[in-house]
């Protein structure tokens, strides 16, 4: 799945769920173009994170039981093809991170 796709959809589910209008499941799934079964997969997904979410028959609705904020936040770079660089392990190969700290093997 798309990760960026993923992201706006829990944000989604994130403001339904605060403002407790997500109606009932399949309402919900609806919503957000999904199956079922889809939407109890995201609802994992944000379960994960510790959200406190619960569904009430009476409401129809997801609700979290207690204070709950969401934030996510990412960046995005494009890497052209001109500022790659073609690395070459060997006997001083020092494995590094993207941000440039190197890692110690054993």
């Amino acid at each position: 799945m798309n990760f960026i796709k993923q992201i706006k959809r829990i944000t989604k589910m994130h403001k339904l769920i605060s403002s407790e209008k997500t109606g009932t499941p399949e309402i919900f799934a609806k919503k957000l173009s999904l199956s079922r079964s889809q939407l109890y997969n995201e609802l994992d997904v944000i379960k994960e994170l510790d959200a406190p979410v619960r569904y009430c028959k009476k409401r129809e609705s997801f609700y979290y039981t207690a204070p709950f904020e969401l934030i996510f936040n990412f960046s995005l770079k494009v890497i052209k093809e001109d500022e790659t660089k073609e690395i070459f392990g060997g006997t001083n190969f020092r494995p590094s991170l993207l941000d440039g700290t190197l890692i110690s093997l054993p």
